[in-house]
């Protein structure tokens, strides 16, 4: 069935339609018969696996099955502490990875804590108070400021009705409501007669007919689209599967070939019994665990481990831990504004002044902030209350004294014709406001006329504001307002687009005003110009010329241009009989005429001051940043280009243009799209989805529950912390709890250093046992069983040895130079990438050779071939460790860390206490080395390290290094 547009009805139609009166509302046999059909007001929760389920679910990993078969076959050799080691690795990774699961599917549940516990409305005409659960199609609520809207509804009756629905569009500033129809085809952020789920009334009231529950309001659909995105493995679940098939290829053959081919030549030259295929079967099953790296999940395990704390520590919250290594493969960053680029807190930037005619008339709106004839620049951003006005020309601090007349007055009218209060900072350290953000930042501004930093502040500020602490016990507007009764109030609509306020002036303020009452009006340049016809210029008022009213609408316009977001702001001081009883002689008309303006006051949410570093970090390292915004498309270009996010070429586009793009030229054009403004949740949807069609790796930043579906959609989402709601961080895979954009670059840099460390940990450990398998292996395929290079104790000792506390150091080694000056790597590329081949190549031409070698040079004497064999592995391998701190820069360069120092030195003294006991050395068919054996295991090692130094300076040419290679 087709959902009727409610937007594009007249109010009487969609009481008809819905079968209510406006005025009694449902009765309660309407409400109960709708309740039972339409169900309750909540969110439904999708089929989803059961804990038991998932749990098991964690085991149909390869990788998984590999470490299990380790397992057994550890315990067939006799090896029973190395089983329950390995055992309880693939228990923990198993419990590891259903935490995260199940934390991630919880997005619903928050989703359902997101709905107004309880609600007004209108039953049998008279006002109940009923849980939000019962609320029904229908049903007439009741809104004022503060409440928390209960579901999708038609507004039907509007008092200066505004809602914040930042959470579901993106909207920076609160919405004003009304009640006339809509075109059809409007976008939600544009149904200005609608209010949605979710969402919070910040000024006025109004009634509203309830349109839709439950999963069919907007939020439903979100939490519909959220439960049925398909989370997608990181780049690093899918190279290490790969590695795990890999490695169970290789110790399958091993134990095929090995003890197949030995049992079947034995049996063509003597007699087969069973010790003799007991004794081959331990050692094949001895050699495949060696070639499975049973410390390969503790190792990935461990280094997420560790590079989660270093994100937390730096204000990132990761969810899913395998997802912190994705961020080094990131090529877009898909980012909201609102909150994330910029401060989410409305700011003043500039005040316009009309000059005298005599005076320096500037070229307004030509950009240039504090330079122009009329302007005064604003400093500071955010709701805290510092910063300077530096007037026309001041390229410096402000000079010394109360500003003049006009710009006091100008602020005084914003500050008492404002109904938001400015609180000081709570247990968070961050100011808050009460009201409307537009209001709240006329408050900030009007305080820094404080001239902070000047020798002597108190006489630098206005004597009306003089009374107001600096750290206020309550709201800083109050301080002000209190000396200065509101008397008389014409309040804010969306028809009337200005505010009026009539006030009984302290002796201070009256001064700036003129007259002991005045009323102050702000609101649309054009509809406050349009009710004066003075003008406070110079510090005196006079009339209101035609080239007045032109300078007026130039600065607006140029403003604008800058994505300012502009109010008006005028006095009417009142005298005569007015002044003797002002209150007898007002009326809307009279109160709101003959006005004397005062100037002009250009806001916006500014960037966060470290967005333009983050942004220009991004694109040094070949990511692309892309803003998505429900912001008007004006406000979203200017604040890219100021960034850096929208260049000369870039294209804007509005969620009305994407949505004529078919998908073939949406593909086509995707890359060139920097700035999305106006889009709605679905549509960023579409455009993750679109980047990563194209093969990129898509991070998606996002606060609201607009974001929900994108930031799971992702390849890796990334949720505000503070201003976020709880639906985006339980979507997310990780929060940050800065709300910084520039801590994502710090996550980058950490999620590349994590991806390094494994790849070294991984070559490491390919290189070590393909040595050892293919030497040992080799061995017995060519000689026969009599002649076994290592015995499986042997075997499984310089296993544990390489595979456990040298690697996990090389888990934890520090960054290369260059960590950040490299271009993202391709997602598609298999972990056998060049520098990984060239290193497993090198163990293939030189390792493996000296080792064949030197076995067959003192084949004659079994057991001084196998204890230079086995003293050769466990130093060799250890070299490589060392060498390993960095696959692309010399040990000079990037010498070891003390970790990976205090592991090799372990393992040293280890063995040489081990072979202190003759029954360690007859287990492992080995004696004490002689000096020869020493000679030459040093000779083969500094072989090994130069072919390493060589093989690093070939890598380097052939891929390149950033600019941060060190001298």
């Amino acid at each position: 069935m087709t959902q009727p547009t409610w937007h594009a009805m007249t109010t009487d139609d969609v009481a008809r339609t819905l079968d209510t009166d406006p005025a009694r509302g449902l009765s309660a046999a309407q409400a109960e018969e709708r309740l039972t059909r339409h169900g309750p007001n909540e969110l439904t929760h999708e089929e989803r696996p059961s804990p038991l389920r998932m749990f098991l679910g964690q085991f149909a990993n390869v990788l998984i099955v590999i470490l299990l078969a380790a397992v057994v076959l550890s315990a067939a050799v006799g090896e029973v502490v190395d089983a329950a080691i390995i055992l309880v690795i693939v228990l923990f990774c198993a419990v590891l990875g259903f935490v995260q699961e199940y934390r991630a599917e919880q997005a619903l549940d928050a989703l359902k804590k997101m709905l107004s516990p309880t609600t007004s409305v209108l039953r049998d005409g008279a006002e109940a108070r009923i849980p939000s659960a019962q609320v029904v199609p229908g049903d007439v609520v009741l809104l004022e400021a503060g409440d928390r809207v209960p579901a999708d509804a038609r507004i039907i009756e509007a008092h200066s009705l505004r809602c914040d629905e930042a959470p579901l569009t993106g909207e920076s500033v609160p919405v004003g409501k009304g009640t006339d129809p809509v075109p059809e085809g409007a976008g939600t952020a544009d149904r200005r007669n609608m209010t949605f789920t979710g969402t919070t009334v910040t000024y006025g009231r109004g009634r509203a007919v309830v349109t839709a529950t439950g999963m069919e309001t907007a939020f439903g659909q979100i939490a519909r689209e959220v439960a049925t995105v398909e989370t997608v493995k990181t780049p690093l679940e899918k190279r290490t599967e790969e590695i795990g098939k890999w490695l169970g290829i290789i110790a399958l053959t091993i134990c095929v070939l090995v003890a197949g081919f030995s049992i079947a030549r034995q049996a063509v030259h003597g007699t087969v019994d069973f010790p003799f295929i007991v004794s081959m079967i331990m050692f094949a099953v001895s050699l495949a665990v060696a070639a499975v790296p049973e410390a390969l999940a503790a190792i990935v395990t461990g280094a997420l481990a560790i590079g989660m704390r270093q994100m937390a520590k730096r204000g990132a919250l990761v969810r899913r831990m395998p997802a912190v290594e994705t961020l080094g493969c990131t090529t877009v960053i898909c980012t909201d504004k609102t909150g994330t680029l910029t401060r989410g807190e409305m700011t003043v930037r500039a005040l316009f002044t009309v000059p005298p005619p005599a005076g320096p008339v500037a070229p307004v709106g030509s950009g240039a902030v504090g330079t122009t004839g009329a302007e005064t620049e604003v400093t500071g951003s955010g709701y805290e209350p510092k910063g300077r006005l530096r007037p026309t020309g001041r390229n410096g601090d402000a000079a010394a004294g109360p500003p003049p007349r006009e710009v006091q007055a100008l602020l005084l009218a914003g500050i008492l014709c404002n109904d938001a209060e400015l609180l000081p900072p709570g247990d968070s350290g961050q100011w808050a406001i009460r009201g409307d953000p537009t209001e709240a930042a006329l408050v900030v501004a009007a305080l820094k006329l404080r001239s902070p930093g000047s020798e002597d502040a108190a006489a630098d500020c206005p004597a009306w504001l003089a009374a107001v602490p600096e750290l206020p016990d309550a709201g800083c507007a109050l301080h002000v307002r209190g000396p200065n009764p509101r008397v008389e109030e014409f309040p804010f609509s969306s028809e009337r687009k200005r505010m009026t306020t009539v006030h009984d002036l302290s002796p201070h303020a009256a001064a700036v005003a003129g007259a002991q009452y005045a009323a102050f009006m702000k609101g649309a340049p054009e509809v406050v110009l349009a009710r004066c016809d003075r003008v406070l210029s110079g510090g005196e008022v006079r009339p209101l010329t035609e080239a007045d009213r032109a300078a007026v609408l130039a600065a607006a316009e140029g403003m604008a241009g800058r994505a300012l977001r502009v109010l008006a702001l005028s006095m009417l001081p009142l005298e005569g009989e007015a002044q003797a009883a002002p209150l007898a002689s007002l009326t809307e008309d009279t109160a709101e005429s003959g006005h004397v303006l005062l100037g002009l006051a250009g806001m916006m949410d500014p960037p966060r001051d470290e967005a333009k570093d983050a942004v220009a970090t991004c694109r040094r390292v070949g990511i692309r940043p892309v803003m998505i915004t429900g912001d008007h498309r004006l406000t979203a270009e200017a604040v890219a280009h100021e960034i850096g996010i929208h260049r000369e070429g870039d294209v804007v586009l509005t969620g009305d243009g994407l949505a004529a793009l078919d998908d073939a030229t949406f593909a086509d054009m995707v890359d060139k799209v920097s700035v999305y403004a106006r889009v709605s949740p679905m549509d960023k949807l579409r455009i993750v989805k679109a980047w990563k069609a194209r093969g990129d790796v898509v991070a998606m930043t996002g606060d609201g529950v607009n974001d929900a579906p994108a930031l799971k959609q992702a390849d890796i989402g990334v949720a505000m912390g503070i201003a976020g709601t709880e639906v985006a961080r339980e979507a997310a895979d990780m929060v940050l709890t800065d709300d910084n954009f520039a801590s994502i670059v710090k996550a980058i840099e950490l999620g590349r250093w994590i991806y390094d460390n494994i790849k070294k940990y991984l070559t490491f450990l390919l290189r070590c046992n393909i040595t050892e398998v293919a030497v040992i292996g080799g061995m017995v395929l060519l000689l026969g069983p009599d002649y076994l290079p290592l015995l499986p104790a042997a075997i499984l000792y310089i296993n544990l040895a390489t595979d456990g506390l040298p690697a996990l150091a090389l888990g934890v080694a520090p960054p290369d130079p260059d960590i950040m000056d490299r271009p993202p790597r391709d997602p598609r590329e298999s972990v056998f990438t060049r520098d990984v081949t060239t290193f497993v190549l090198l163990a293939v031409c030189i390792e493996i050779p000296l080792f064949f070698g030197l076995f067959l040079y003192d084949l004659s004497d079994i057991g001084t071939a196998r204890t230079e064999m086995f003293f050769l592995f466990i130093v060799i391998e250890m070299i490589i460790a060392l060498n390993f701190r960095s696959m692309r820069f010399s040990i000079v360069q990037a010498p070891p860390h003390g970790w990976l120092l205090l592991a090799i030195v372990w393992e040293v003294v280890l063995i040489v206490l081990l072979m202190q006991f003759e029954p360690v050395r007859e287990a492992f068919g080995i004696h004490m080395p002689d000096g020869r054996t020493l000679g030459i295991i040093a000779g083969f090692g500094v072989l090994v390290f130069a072919s390493m130094e060589a093989a690093k300076v070939f890598i380097r040419k052939r891929m390149g290094t950033g600019t941060g290679l060190p001298g």
